[in-house]
């Protein structure tokens, strides 16, 4: 084996070594926290950043958004030690009168950066990155109001798509009756077709899913859904462009290794970019539901590029401090440009595992704090290469004894 070779293998220990490793340095959890309005409401609410890569860094934290004015930071520049995984820290969110003139929604944002390291010349070296913790504060109707949105589910060509309409009761008064109709439409905005889900009541403050299905015997390509849902003589109506046949974005799998109940779990989403175009400001948006059919968690990862034709992970992390052991609905909504992959989940929850099924198969996290496959991987390269560069030594030294009895 000539030095060439030994150094094409070293190259290659260390590529693998920088393909295991995660690429994002700077974490937040939870991705969302969600408060009901009360008048005069002061709440302290926890929130963790994350030390993924393990090393030296300053953290910059500060408040944007509507709500700036009424979130409070205990903690603005903090500082990382490698062996820190995560900090917690605590921000004040007190509401005025003020903000219940005006029912619906109020957001706010907690933004952590890392800040670029100077160096002796007084220059600034390495990217700035930045991750979010978003507040969102519901103020109810005085009487009847909803927010409603749609999940298109396994829409293919030829078959039969599930469309879902998820509702949450935002007034004061439950509403004793709901449904809704959602007429479908081509590109070229002509009707194909009309459908009408089921119909139910909802309490003030619940959620509930209303569905539909619809036999898709028509050409590949983009389509319209326009959907009014009527509530109690009242209705509301948005829209949601979506596609039949192949997908351009697909969610392939949720890995989910070391699960601890009660620590924060680092969700790896694997996606696909089938198109042959990169995709933008990509994220994926996990939502729990408890046994009451409330959001538990909402827990959103960063936003990434995908190049065409390429897979990626995007990270999510979830802080499961307060979660009980038992069986969870959810929902992962992957975004990209106007459109959304969508998939209804399963999470079966115990104290050292996490099984998520409902992505076409079951996935599994690791039980317990063993090796994962990324250590494992690496213990391979590792004894791969003591083993050849082992060999190399040897047969050197067999070289080595020969050339000096020639010469003798």
């Amino acid at each position: 084996m000539d030095n060439k070779k030994i150094e094409l293998m070293l190259l290659g220990f260390l590529l693998i070594v920088l393909l295991l490793q995660n690429v994002s340095g700077l974490g937040i959890t939870p991705g969302r926290t969600t408060i009901d309005f009360k008048d005069g409401l002061e709440k302290e609410v926890e929130f963790s950043v994350l030390n993924n890569e393990h090393k030296n860094m300053q953290v910059l934290l500060m408040v944007q958004g509507e709500l700036n004015q009424s979130v409070e930071l205990f903690d603005n520049l903090v500082d990382f030690m490698p062996s820190e995984e995560s900090k917690q820290f605590k921000y004040k969110i007190k509401l005025s009168s003020e903000i219940s003139k005006n029912p619906g929604l109020h957001t706010a944002e907690i933004v952590a950066f890392e800040i670029p390291k100077q160096t002796e010349e007084g220059t600034y070296v390495g990217a700035t990155l930045a991750v979010i913790s978003q507040i969102y504060v519901y103020v109810p109707c005085p009487g009847k109001c909803i927010d409603a949105e749609l999940n298109v589910l396994d829409a293919e060509q030829n078959s039969t798509i599930t469309f879902i309409v998820p509702i949450i009761n935002r007034g004061k008064l439950g509403i004793g009756d709901a449904r809704a109709l959602i007429d479908i439409y081509t590109g070229l905005n002509e009707k194909i077709g009309t459908i009408e889900t089921d119909s139910l009541p909802i309490e003030s403050g619940a959620r509930t899913e209303l569905s539909a299905r619809w036999f898709a015997d028509v050409n590949s390509g983009n389509y319209i859904a326009k959907v009014s849902v009527f509530y109690d003589g009242e209705s509301k109506s948005f829209e949601k462009q979506f596609s039949i046949g192949k997908n351009m974005l697909s969610i392939e799998s949720i890995l989910v290794n070391e699960f601890n109940l009660g620590e924060i779990a680092k969700l790896r989403i694997l996606i696909e970019n089938k198109w042959n175009k990169e995709l933008k400001d990509v994220f994926a948006n996990l939502v729990v539901f408890n046994h009451e059919n409330q959001v538990m968690a909402d827990i959103k990862s960063a936003t990434e590029n995908i190049p065409s034709l390429s897979k990626t992970e995007l990270v999510a992390y979830w802080d499961t401090i307060g979660v009980e052991e038992g069986e969870y609905d959810g929902k992962l909504i992957v975004k990209y440009e106007k459109k959304s992959a969508d998939k209804n989940l399963l999470l079966k929850i115990s104290e050292n595992n996490l099984d998520i099924t409902g992505v076409g198969y079951a996935i599994k996290g690791n039980q317990g704090k063993g090796i994962d496959l990324t250590m494992i991987l690496l213990i391979i390269v590792i004894i791969l290469l003591v083993v050849n560069l082992s060999w190399f030594v040897f047969f050197r030294r067999i070289m080595a004894r020969k050339n000096k009895q020639k010469s003798l």
